[in-house]
């Protein structure tokens, strides 16, 4: 995705790419590479980066909390910590729950629209083929349902429901309206239930998007651009390359309030940036970052749960823009 306004930059989502537009005086990170807690400085391009980082509870200081707790609409109750979707016993899952669906992490490359599996363990990916979306524009974000449909949003903001078996993309009705481009990723609407949301965002709204009627309901006003992903828990994680130092956030579904933080120190600066997108998987979380120049492509990164950053493949040969697991994937 390319997003740019009057001076700030936004960067989106599950998936994205960063152009730089300004209108405006830009601040950015400074041009040397940044250090880790200890000061160590972190290795460049093909060199493995460790870098220890922090996690932590309730303490994002308030005047950069990403989103306001107190903006969600009253009473609602849209991926909230106490819904009551459903439980394993009162609401079991269908049969077929997670047949059609890879447990593991699905990626769609901006070059060619090609949509690849992703294995965590072994850090392997294998091709599955081309999405034949719309020959105009390219992906630019991805979210991957239990049922085996993906969801994937081209470059004019329309949403396209792929058949992750045949890959066959059929036009869903969602119309974009003055939303404009977003990011996007399912959490489960509880840590007991097999039931999961839609969840997307944009530079200034956190918001839900029912894949059924295809409406969509705010959830709260946002303060910067994130990446959103989730995980069969329930929980609901935005990535913050803005900040400094970078980092992850997990939100409570219903508030958009800040209840876990995660910082990355090493993350490469948001001025170097070209593409970007993350995915959650056993636990960790993957990034897969494209920094500017010829040559370049994807990185992964794993990052830990307490703020470990370890860049596992330099140059994996992929631009990618999407990243997502369904809440099928393990969450440890």
């Amino acid at each position: 995705m390319r997003a740019a306004s009057f001076g700030l930059l936004w960067i989106v989502s599950s998936g994205c790419v960063v152009d730089y537009a300004v209108t405006g005086d830009l601040e950015t990170a400074p041009d040397d590479t940044p250090a880790g807690d200890d000061g160590a400085p972190v290795d460049g391009p093909g060199g493995s980066v460790t870098v220890p980082g922090g996690a932590g509870g309730d303490d994002l200081p308030e005047d950069t909390a990403l989103i306001p707790v107190d903006t969600a609409p009253p009473g609602d109750t849209s991926g909230g910590d106490t819904g009551s979707s459903g439980g394993d016993t009162a609401d079991p899952a269908p049969p077929d729950d997670c047949l059609n669906t890879s447990s593991l992490v699905y990626l769609v490359d901006r070059a060619n629209a090609d949509l690849h599996l992703f294995d965590p363990s072994t850090l392997q990916t294998t091709r599955l083929g081309a999405l034949d979306c719309d020959w105009v524009g390219k992906p630019e974000s991805m979210a991957i349902g239990r049922d085996g449909t993906g969801y994937v949003r081209w470059s004019d903001d329309l949403v396209y429901e792929v058949d992750l078996t045949t890959l066959d993309c059929t036009p869903t009705a969602y119309s974009p309206g003055s939303f404009g481009a977003f990011g996007m990723g399912f959490a489960t609407d509880g840590s007991g239930t097999w039931r999961d949301t839609l969840f997307i965002a944009n530079a200034s709204t956190l918001a839900t998007l029912d894949t059924t009627t295809w409406a969509r309901s705010t959830v709260a006003a946002a303060s910067t651009q994130v990446e959103l992903t989730g995980n069969g828990a329930g929980e609901l994680w935005a990535f913050a390359p803005l900040t400094s130092p970078a980092r992850l956030v997990r939100l409570d579904r219903a508030s958009g309030a800040v209840v876990e933080t995660v910082q990355l120190p090493g993350f490469p600066s948001a001025a170097n940036l070209d593409t970007f997108a993350f995915a959650h998987w056993g636990g960790e979380f993957f990034l897969f970052v494209r920094s500017y120049g010829v040559g370049e492509s994807s990185d992964v990164y794993r990052v830990t749960r307490q703020g470990v950053m370890t860049k596992e493949v330099d140059r994996m040969g992929l631009d990618i823009v999407g990243a997502g697991a369904s809440t099928c994937a393990p969450t440890q």
